[in-house]
């Protein structure tokens, strides 16, 4: 009897601990991202040290580079290196880059922290609320968007396809930067994003 009452009690924790992660963290709660061609959203963000600002103000002549990234994540640890070299590159071929920062669990001043312990010199904003990461449907860290010089959505998704250099075959952030940079149509527009989940806050 008193094995059965455990096990009970085991699942039912257990089904609990699903049903709260699918309430605040699970897919179904991340909106829908817009599709390639979409405009890029005229949300007002927060700098680490709390001032009002918005995506175009760090677009450059080229578009901008937004990427979703985290201070606990080691996925998106690991990619701390790639994303700074992807910004000192295409920072020269006219691209403004940016981090958002959209999970609640983690303040401003450990994702300043963060960026100064990783040598990230590209700015990072505090999406509070993760009104961004909804607007544009962000699910993980690390997750990119590509908009070009007009404020057009051309590219969303991953980084490379591996979280280990070495394993890397496709570079298809970088690919999608060159072609934004040279006129052409990005040759894969959308590829599946992977890494944590971005921790948002609770909805009711």
């Amino acid at each position: 009897m008193r094995l059965r009452v455990l096990s009970l009690l085991a699942v039912l924790a257990f089904t609990a601990a699903i049903a709260a992660a699918r309430q605040n963290f699970g897919s179904s709660d991340v909106p829908a991202s817009p599709p390639i061609g979409s405009k890029m959203p005229g949300l007002k963000l927060a700098t680490l040290t709390g001032e009002s600002t918005g995506l175009s103000s760090y677009a450059n002549k080229n578009g901008i580079l937004v990427i979703f990234l985290s201070v606990q994540c080691p996925v998106s640890n690991a990619y701390n290196e790639r994303m700074e070299a992807v910004a000192q590159e295409w920072r020269a071929h006219g691209f403004g880059v940016v981090g958002i920062n959209s999970n609640r669990s983690e303040s401003a001043e450990a994702v300043a922290a963060h960026a100064r312990e990783h040598n990230l010199t590209f700015p990072i904003l505090k999406d509070n609320n993760n009104v961004l990461a909804d607007a544009l449907g962000a699910s993980f860290t690390p997750e990119t968007y590509v908009f070009d010089a007009s404020g057009t959505l051309r590219y969303h998704g991953r980084i490379d396809d591996s979280k280990d250099p070495s394993g890397i075959s496709k570079r298809d952030l970088r690919d999608a930067l060159a072609a934004i940079a040279d006129g052409r149509p990005v040759p894969v527009a959308e590829t599946k994003a992977f890494g944590c989940t971005i921790k948002r806050v609770p909805r009711s």
